[in-house]
């Protein structure tokens, strides 16, 4: 069989597939960004977004951090 026509039967056959995974990953993504608006996650969500502000330990300690000089 002729080669071209081949890949486009392949890619005939295999398109179903990817459209229903795109369709799939499209609603999970619209499924999350719901479950994280939902008042009910507002607190967790609010204590994740100020992880990075966070300068302390769990043991209360705070971070040290060094200015680096000439490597």
């Amino acid at each position: 069989m002729n080669p071209l026509i081949e890949a486009a039967r392949q890619a005939a056959t295999d398109g179903w597939l990817m459209g229903v995974m795109t369709v799939f990953f499209f609603l999970f993504f619209i499924g999350y960004a719901i479950w994280a608006w939902l008042p009910s996650n507002r607190r967790h969500m609010d204590e994740m977004a100020q992880l990075p502000l966070d300068d302390e330990t769990p043991d209360g300690k705070s971070y040290v951090l060094r200015s680096g000089g000439p490597r």
